[in-house]
């Protein structure tokens, strides 16, 4: 949708914490080749928190790791069945907290 847009030149931007990114890329499965910020890529932009701070005070926000790939190579492999979780995953953490209660 985005490569049809003219202004979208440099394609989507996901920023997100960096444990985030990286459970992410484990899903997919850690093969995606690198690209340069084009109509039809993604980019991932992390950030961490800062040093801390005193009460009171704005902690900053570090950046730390950017990838960009395209939006084909995530969809593949977030489709792959190589990079499922295994069989029945959601129904045990469900299950999971059900038995909690």
């Amino acid at each position: 949708m985005l490569r049809r847009e003219k202004l979208c030149r440099k394609g989507m931007i996901f920023i997100c914490p960096t444990p985030v990114y990286e459970r992410i890329m484990v899903r997919l499965g850690g093969n995606l080749y690198e690209y340069e910020m084009q109509p039809g890529s993604l980019t991932f932009r992390c950030y961490d928190p800062g040093p801390a701070v005193e009460s009171g005070q704005i902690r900053a926000l570090v950046g730390g790791t950017q990838f960009t790939t395209t939006v084909d190579q995530v969809a593949t492999a977030f489709t792959a069945p190589s990079n499922l979780p295994p069989a029945g995953v959601y129904q045990s953490a469900i299950q999971a907290e059900l038995d909690r209660v």
